[in-house]
């Protein structure tokens, strides 16, 4: 079974085939109940993000089927794939989580003061609240791996 993910500005779907949606408030340009504050978000900011994330992800643990993959073809993930020189721009991708923690450890230690510069990654606010949202959803989903669309 697929799910597919779109993470978008102002919420995050989560979709089965043949089945309705399973939207969540959150978004690059909200990730939690407040916007960021600055660009980059400050560790507070990422902290309480992470925390609204988990509480908007967590109800749907036991609503999607275990053993699922989840798919998208966003942007930002194609933006991932790239940054962790998986992308070829041939067909379908798989993005391990690791790739995703990593890119999230990174963005936190911009957060914690690391200069932005010394980042291959995108660092703006919305770039990420995708990466915070994405590592989110695989962690407490239980998926292992993102599986990338092909090129945009």
């Amino acid at each position: 079974m697929t799910v597919l993910l779109h993470i978008g500005e102002r919420e995050t779907r989560l979709s089965l085939p043949g089945e309705a949606p399973f939207v969540l408030a959150i978004g690059t340009l909200r990730p939690g109940a407040m916007p960021w504050r600055q660009d980059p978000p400050s560790a507070p900011a990422l902290e309480s993000a992470i925390a609204d994330v988990e509480d908007q992800v967590m109800p749907l643990l036991r609503r999607l089927p275990a053993g699922a993959d989840l798919h998208s073809a966003d942007r930002e993930a194609h933006a991932l794939l790239a940054w962790a020189g998986l992308g070829n721009g041939e067909g379908a991708q798989t993005l391990p989580i690791d790739d995703v923690e990593r890119a999230f450890n990174e963005l936190a230690a911009i957060s914690l003061g690391r200069p932005a510069a010394s980042s291959s990654l995108p660092v703006g606010g919305a770039f990420t609240a995708y990466v915070l949202i994405l590592r989110e959803c695989m962690h407490h989903l239980g998926f292992r791996t993102l599986t990338v669309a092909g090129p945009v």
